[in-house]
């Protein structure tokens, strides 16, 4: 299968051949440098740099900067800062006054009295299912006179409503509560 593929290197070798067409001659890296240097003639090198500056040009630079410098001075423009505090100061003023009015006559001025008849059951119910309340807390707060009362007292019970119980009972199961 190697040697179907184009990219294999028994391919390359049997379409080239064994001898490799790039080759360098023996002993060609070992001197390289010293032919490089000995090319390289000092003698041809020029010897000025090519650059230059003119006669006297460091003795007078240190005047004619500070020179332009000097004559450039500005005159700067103090702000002051109290005159733009003083000319805020009334509109903060105004700001503040209908700030407090605005408020008085919003927020202040409601009557929401708080009360139980302003409470929902659901916020009732709320309040005793997180709340800790004991059967021994509910007993101070009651009085006397209500713990008395009978609790047929509260219910209207007719002849009639009696006798249909008394009828719709198995007179046999009372015979039985009796023994």
């Amino acid at each position: 299968m190697n040697k179907e593929l184009k990219n294999s290197e028994n391919y390359i070798i049997s379409k080239i051949g064994k001898n490799n067409p790039f080759s360098v001659p023996k002993g060609y890296l070992n001197n390289v440098e010293s032919n490089i240097f000995s090319k390289i003639n000092e003698d041809s090198l020029p010897v000025s740099s090519g650059f230059g500056t003119p006669e006297n040009y460091f003795k007078g630079l240190e005047d004619s900067i500070l020179e332009k410098v000097s004559s450039t001075k500005k005159e700067t423009k103090v702000i002051s800062l109290k005159d733009r505090i003083l000319k805020v100061v009334p509109f903060a003023a105004a700001a503040s006054i209908i700030l407090f009015i605005g408020l008085n006559t919003f927020v202040f001025n409601q009557n929401n009295e708080i009360s139980i008849d302003n409470l929902t059951e659901s916020d009732i119910e709320y309040w005793l299912n997180n709340s800790d309340i004991h059967d021994s807390d509910v007993a101070l707060v009651l009085d006397d006179d209500i713990l008395e009362e009978n609790g047929f007292s509260l219910t209207n019970l007719n002849d009639e409503n009696i006798e249909e119980y008394i009828n719709s009972i198995d007179n046999s199961s009372l015979l039985n509560e009796i023994n």
